[in-house]
């Protein structure tokens, strides 16, 4: 019960969303404003449509009255009428205008997200030099190139407005895309168009919808501008723009001929802007809450393996040039000489330095050090997984005796992605928050199962189960903000058995959560290792941690592997310096608190001359594990 209390939020409905949004003044003016020009676009013209085009020529330049509310126009036609009809035109090419502004805008934002470096900085001084030019003149330049008409000035308006739309997607995107869902995404081998779709626009949803209501009131000023300028709507067709320009010759005589179209421009704008943030919030998912009546109905309620294997690797072993013990029939992951590097030319840094790895099948290894060490660079590496600004180099790199140097992107999702899952320490920032987490794990089940629809869902069902979600099915249609950090960092774990695990990379999986939840994590980590046989290299500054979980120990500095054996060997007997100051940084009570912990005050260890005269210490049972000794 403590469980579904803490963890379980509403699913919002259309109605009562609506209802909660436009509870504002704010959002309740801005819906009614628009409302009401939206109704009068669509309705007027059928019935007002005569009334408009009706001359009294007996009557013209008449004030307003009960009869003529803003008055009747220099041939005695009716101006509210006339404004209301012209909603339609006016609203038609302004929505025009921005659906094309947006839709190329999005494009060519998103696709900034999904191509290379190369290509994706030669698009985005394309789009800053564009935009190096106001909308506004970029408008009436190719309105006028295209020739003085309703259309032309919304080709044009909307041609004028891509550069911006597209800027604005670009930064937005840019974050998105260095997300770890969208790299986890791009490692299960999601095609480019639905990351771009799926994965990248959702999550940028927000203000592309805030942008377009706010547009279409800053394009509908700009088309009424175009028209009042001659160079877009032509007689004997009228927007409000050309109802402004028509009444100015009369403007000193009669100026409320005027008042009606630019009350309606006015409003319409106002209507949209205040709309456009109120209505940002509807595809937001993480705003939904639970009514505490509804929390405490759905708590009433009762709570009442199959398919293709995954892709395999069906090359023959590589027969290049590699040292025995990363072609051995145990290894499951090996590397040799990992070096990671930030920066070109002059400025380039080598963060990782020279990194030599072997992990064996069932074997659990940890990966230790401070923060800043290169551990988590280390993993990423190793999954291919590393920012757009890092680049590595390797001597060799295998997997299951197949050498990964050379293979295209394709081909590494497919062996990487169903094969070497990765863990990451915020479970929240792994999983898309704009999807459900099973259309989450039916993606991957997708890039590399044959399994679809029934036989899909009870397969993710079984995989919630397995990782202690109650009421798998339930969760499966929720959103990540929708379960607690322990729920969600099983879902990680869930999706990492989707495919066919053979080593799980683990960068420091139980940072974000408290003691209790932590020891949950580490005990489904552990079941897999014992009941599958899955490999795992996992990742943590806590050296206390690592020694509950793994065989194996890897002490990282400055980028570098500083001491490599048993667990038991490195804590009973550290030869490194900062092998022994890592261990008397960890507290212990037994002595009272009068213990202090060790700091580190003297690096005379971290230099060339040390490295030189002290080889990495390697206890005698890992450096026969490295030899190819039997585990």
């Amino acid at each position: 019960m403590t469980e579904s209390l803490t963890t379980t939020l509403g699913t919002r409905t259309p109605r009562r969303l609506l209802r909660r949004v436009f509870q504002t003044p704010a959002g309740l003016i801005g819906l009614i404003l628009v409302l009401f020009w939206v109704l009068a676009a669509l309705f007027a013209p059928i019935f007002l449509e005569p009334r408009a085009n009706e001359f009294d020529t007996a009557n013209p330049l008449v004030g307003p009255s009960l009869e003529h509310w803003f008055g009747t126009d220099a041939l005695g036609r009716d101006v509210f009428s006339r404004v209301l009809v012209a909603a339609r035109l006016t609203f038609a090419l302004t929505f025009g205008a921005v659906v094309i502004s947006l839709v190329l805008g999005v494009f060519i934002g998103v696709l900034a997200a999904v191509l290379g470096n190369g290509a994706r900085q030669v698009l985005f001084q394309l789009i800053a030099a564009a935009t190096a030019f106001p909308s506004i003149i970029l408008a009436l330049l190719l309105a006028t190139m295209l020739g003085r008409s309703g259309t032309a000035a919304m080709l044009g308006l909307a041609l004028a407005g891509v550069p911006s739309t597209a800027r604005l997607v670009v930064n937005l995107t840019a974050t998105v895309a260095g997300a770890d869902f969208v790299g986890s995404a791009r490692l299960l081998g999601v095609p480019k168009g639905r990351l771009m779709w799926r994965y990248i626009v959702p999550n940028v949803a927000e203000p592309i919808v805030t942008l377009t209501v706010v547009t279409m009131g800053a394009s509908l000023m700009m088309m009424a501008a175009l028209s009042f300028l001659g160079i877009g709507v032509q007689l004997p067709e009228y927007d409000w723009g050309g109802m402004i320009a028509e009444a100015m010759k009369d403007i000193y005589s009669t100026p409320w001929t005027t008042i009606g179209p630019a009350v309606a421009i006015v409003s319409a704008g106002i209507g949209f802007s205040l709309l456009g943030e109120k209505l940002a919030e509807l595809l937001d998912p993480r705003g939904a809450v639970m009514t505490p009546g509804r929390m405490l109905r759905r708590l009433a309620r009762d709570r009442g393996r199959g398919g293709a294997p995954a892709a395999e690797i069906d090359d023959e072993p590589s027969a290049s040039q590699h040292p025995d013990d990363l072609l051995a029939e145990d290894v499951v992951l090996g590397v040799q000489n990992l070096r990671v590097f930030a920066g070109h030319g002059d400025d380039r840094r080598e963060l990782v330095r020279g990194i030599d790895l072997v992990v064996r099948r069932g074997e659990r290894v940890g990966i230790v050090g401070e923060s800043g060490s290169g551990k988590s660079l280390t993993i990423s590496a190793l999954a291919h997984m590393l920012p757009g600004l890092l680049e590595a180099e390797v001597d060799a790199h295998t997997f299951l005796g197949k050498d990964l140097r050379g293979l295209s992107r394709a081909r590494l999702r497919r062996i990487i992605g169903a094969k070497m899952p990765m863990i990451f320490q915020d479970p929240m920032s792994s999983l898309n928050p704009s999807l459900t987490v099973g259309r989450q794990m039916r993606d991957k089940l997708d890039a590399h199962t044959s399994l679809r629809g029934a036989a899909a869902k009870a397969r993710m069902i079984e995989a919630l189960e397995n990782v202690g979600i109650p009421e798998p099915a339930r969760r499966l249609r929720q959103h990540p903000h929708e379960l607690s950090g322990g729920q969600r960092q099983r879902v990680m774990i869930a999706m990492a058995t989707l495919g066919d695990p053979q080593v799980i990379l683990a960068d420091e999986p139980t940072t974000a959560l408290d003691v209790s939840v932590q020891a949950q994590v580490i005990g489904l980590l552990k079941k897999l290792n014992d009941d599958d046989g899955t490999a795992l290299v996992m990742v943590s500054h806590d050296l206390a941690l690592i020694s509950q979980v793994c065989e194996r120990v890897i002490v990282m500095y400055d980028g570098r592997i500083v001491e490599e054996g048993p667990m038991a060997e490195v804590i009973g007997d550290p030869q490194h310096p900062y092998t022994r100051a890592l261990l008397g940084a960890v507290p212990d009570l037994s002595g009272g608190t009068a213990h202090e912990l060790t700091t580190i005050d003297d690096y005379s260890w971290n230099t060339d001359e040390y490295r030189a005269a002290h080889p990495v210490p390697r206890h005698t049972d890992s450096a026969a594990r490295i030899a190819g000794g039997a585990r």
